[in-house]
């Protein structure tokens, strides 16, 4: 298949523009294109837990999340997200988004998906979790176990060949579940 027959979108959660967690997702774009979007350049609310969509089927709030970002995910075909690591979890812009999707159970379904943290040796599993219960929450389908790249410095990651070459198994795995799901 050609990398251009599907939509691949990566979403960044690193509050830091070309840090580490992008570097790792560069490696994968690399291998695999797609469109990358980083979710603080967005405007995104938390949740208000108002329970407004449950009579409606949306989320009630008008920002980027619904505006931008949430048309990206459910028309991708595969969709990555990145982040760093935080008291052992995702940070909080990535944790808002995870939240808003809550209004939209079962439109992310078959979504393939993949995971990758950065982090100091602790805590990246984790965040990982976090995100495979988003994933599987939504009934998506998670790739595989995920990306964790050990680094805190700028550029450090770059280091952690073992990061490096998950990252590509991850792109490829991507590929080649998509390509299932369409045969």
């Amino acid at each position: 298949m050609n990398e251009r027959e599907f939509d691949m979108l990566y979403l960044s959660g690193s509050p830091r523009r070309n840090g580490n967690t992008e570097r790792l997702l560069a490696t994968m774009r690399e291998a695999l294109p797609g469109e990358l979007l980083r979710i603080t350049d967005h405007e995104i609310e938390a949740c208000r837990s108002c329970w407004a969509c449950r009579e409606r089927g949306r989320c009630v709030i008008d920002d980027d999340f619904t505006r931008v970002i949430l048309p990206r995910m459910v028309e991708c075909d595969a969709l990555v997200i990145g982040c760093p690591v935080y008291f052992n979890n995702v940070p909080s812009q990535t944790k808002a988004l995870i939240d808003r999707t809550w209004a939209y159970r079962g439109e992310l379904r078959n979504t393939v998906a993949g995971a990758v943290v950065v982090g100091r040796r602790y805590g990246a599993e984790s965040a990982l979790t976090a995100l495979h219960a988003f994933y599987l929450k939504h009934e998506m389908i998670p790739a595989n176990r995920g990306v964790c790249g050990f680094a805190f410095d700028a550029g450090e990651v770059e280091r952690d060949q073992e990061a490096i070459d998950a990252a590509g198994r991850l792109a490829e795995r991507v590929r080649e579940l998509v390509e299932l799901l369409r045969a």
